[in-house]
């Protein structure tokens, strides 16, 4: 379902909307089954097994909170912003292996086992998407808003001459930099609609030149 949504959404993002759509799946399940492991180790009426779960618990909550806000993260295309998201993406695979290292510990109980498998799968699949995220091709543009969405087209492309005259980076240099660089850059020549802009319109602000 994530995935038909993210297809229709009425902008180019850069990434792939089935991986995306996949990872987000996976997270809200995930959630779904750590606390539904959680609210099984409460029902639990072996001492010392209660005993040994109290840590699985504790993680299994935290693992359902940080899968809800990745999810809920990840699936705002508009506005997008790179640091953010990213850090929100590694606390919550860092959780998601924590709480699956946690519950391998304690053998033989099937929520257990189920609530690991859904965390390394999901820690996995984020694993990709960063990958997928960290790549030449996705990163060209990812993710663009509409230009309406926070500023009116052509307005991110003011001030593009003065920054040119500005700057003694070329625009070869200029397109071997990441979207972050450019970004601060383009912030520091005082350019405006910088978070919606792609890279290529980045470098064309930067070298002067509107891109096509």
């Amino acid at each position: 379902m994530c995935e038909k949504l993210l297809d229709a959404y009425p902008a180019e993002t850069g990434m792939p909307p089935r991986i995306l759509g996949e990872a987000l799946d996976k997270l809200y399940e995930c959630a779904g089954v750590c606390l539904t492991c959680a609210d099984a180790a409460a029902a639990e009426q072996d001492p010392e097994k209660i005993v040994m779960s109290i840590k699985c618990v504790r993680l299994d909550n935290d693992c359902a909170d940080l899968c809800t806000v990745a999810a809920r993260i990840l699936a705002r295309q508009t506005g997008y912003d790179a640091p953010a998201t990213m850090a929100i993406i590694e606390a919550t695979r860092t959780v998601l292996r924590a709480s699956a290292d946690a519950a391998e510990e304690i053998k033989g109980t099937p929520y257990f086992e189920l609530s690991a498998r859904a965390c390394r799968e999901t820690e996995r699949l984020l694993g990709q998407l960063v990958e997928q995220m960290g790549s030449s091709e996705a990163g060209e543009g990812y993710p663009t808003s509409p230009p309406s969405a926070t500023t009116p087209a052509g307005a991110s492309m003011s001030g593009g001459t003065r920054a040119s005259e500005e700057t003694d980076v070329s625009e070869e240099q200029l397109r071997e930099m990441n979207m972050d660089e450019l970004r601060d850059m383009a912030r520091e020549k005082g350019l405006s609609g910088v978070h919606d802009m792609r890279k290529e319109d980045l470098v064309g602000a930067l070298s002067g030149k509107q891109s096509s």
